[in-house]
């Protein structure tokens, strides 16, 4: 058979309470609403699908995955055996709205949020951590040594390596990213609803968002990954042939990446305005603009010693390399936040046609997207701050096409739509160019 590629995903169980309330007062001027939630996620194994549907994972793949061997599935025993995970989180909301004027009103809101984080900081499934020190330590003692040299000790047994990851925190399971809202604005109806528009000026905290850290996995700084040392590559070799998990990028001349090291305490604090409008002078024709303003994107908060803040003694401290690296993520803006964004669409809806009945309701629209650039990363390989590579700084144009007709008796519509219409080549938040011109066709059947 034809071998496909593995459709990835978790099976989560997630539970949910819900709690809101709505009042009015004051002659219905003031509106006072308010909000609770509560989740609850159970996490079992890993769903993994190759060639569906003639290999779909049975409900015992957690508790008996030698009855799935791994050349066949594709997939981990010691990842099917650890990753059962519970967390749990909640959020609320406050907030009121009062009619100054039968066309006006004022609203402020205040909201607490939270979103799951899984996984170890040291971003490896426990139990292969175990495989590659007895690999390691095997290789070692074939060429006369007593174990593996790892910061600045020698490993000669799986206690002594766990004993040395467990003090730079790499069991540590990463806790839920939660934040704080807050906003401000009003909101104005025209007669007849002819213009709608909104103001706002917000902030948004954001804690413990689950990063990748890019300088600690840096061979440098974690001497076993992406090594090139034989002896490491034969000894992960040696732990994968035990049954561990085969590291990202591991080959014959690299020992690939051991620990994806993920960093969390963190904050970062978004601030700015926002304005939309939405015109409606006819009813067959309607403008939509909103735009964004965010003047602040930055950290203000870092919980490790090597990225201390500007300006502290703990940052007079630090190396050269390490005041750099610190000093790019406090002054640089936090990834994939344009300063500015502005979005336009207007739709046009004929209501007779030259043809009669055939062509009315055609619809025809034009999209507009601008973005300034956005930061890809606060490190040195993109350093925001010397000339590194941006995403952002576009203006996209998107023109679509609907046409209603009947056929057979049954109602149906056509939609076409170009998008990217100039073919400008742009990225949203990564170094990867986003598409260019591309066309889509869709049809609709009513009955």
């Amino acid at each position: 058979g034809v071998e496909r590629n593995i459709i990835d995903a978790y099976k989560p169980r997630i539970l949910g309470a819900y709690l809101n309330y709505q009042g009015s007062f004051i002659e219905n001027k003031l509106t006072v609403l308010g909000g609770y939630r509560e989740e609850k996620r159970w996490e079992r194994g890993q769903f993994a699908i190759a060639n569906f549907p003639w290999f779909i994972y049975g409900d015992d793949m957690i508790v008996n995955p030698d009855n799935y061997p791994e050349d066949v599935w594709g997939h981990s025993k010691t990842y099917q055996k650890t990753q059962v995970i519970d967390t749990k989180g909640d959020s609320w909301m406050a907030g009121l709205s009062y009619a100054i004027t039968p066309n006006l009103s004022a609203y402020a809101s205040v909201s607490k949020i939270f979103k799951f984080n899984t996984g170890l900081v040291g971003g490896f499934t426990p139990g292969d951590e175990l495989l590659y020190a007895q690999g390691l330590i095997d290789q070692y003692r074939s060429i006369g040594q007593a174990g593996f040299p790892y910061k600045g000790q020698t490993i000669t047994s799986t206690q002594q390596f766990a004993d040395v990851l467990r003090g730079q925190n790499f069991y540590e399971y990463i806790p839920n990213e939660d934040g704080m809202n807050h906003e401000i604005g009003v909101k104005y109806s025209g007669p007849e609803n002819k213009i709608v528009g909104t103001f706002s000026i917000f902030t948004a905290n954001r804690r413990n968002q689950k990063i990748d850290d890019a300088i600690a996995v840096l061979n440098v700084n974690e001497p076993l990954n992406f090594s090139a040392d034989a002896n490491i590559i034969a000894g992960v070799q040696r732990a994968v042939n035990m049954g561990a998990t085969a590291p990202t990028s591991f080959s014959a001349t690299s020992s690939g990446r051991l620990f994806r090291i993920r960093n969390y305490s963190n904050e970062v604090r978004i601030s700015g305005a926002e304005a939309e409008v939405i015109w409606t002078p006819v009813r067959n024709f309607q403008a939509l603009v909103n735009a964004s303003w965010l003047p602040q994107a930055e950290v203000v908060k870092d919980g490790r010693p090597q990225y201390a803040e500007p300006g502290t003694t703990a940052y007079a401290a630090l190396s050269p390399t390490q005041q750099r690296d610190a000093y790019i993520l406090w002054k640089s803006r936090v990834p994939n936040v344009p300063e500015y964004r502005v979005n336009f669409f207007g739709k046009y809806t004929f209501r007779n046609s030259l043809l009669g009945n055939y062509g009315r309701g055609t619809a025809v629209g034009l999209g507009a997207r601008y973005s300034s650039k956005t930061v890809i990363a606060q490190n040195v390989d993109w350093n925001p701050l010397n000339g590194g590579y941006q995403a952002g700084d576009y203006l996209v144009f998107d023109l679509t096409l609907g046409v209603p007709y009947e056929l057979f008796g049954y109602k149906v519509r056509t939609t076409f739509g170009v998008y990217n219409l100039a073919d400008e080549k742009y990225s949203e938040g990564s170094f990867v160019l986003s598409p260019g011109r591309n066309w889509t066709l869709s049809t609709n059947l009513s009955f």
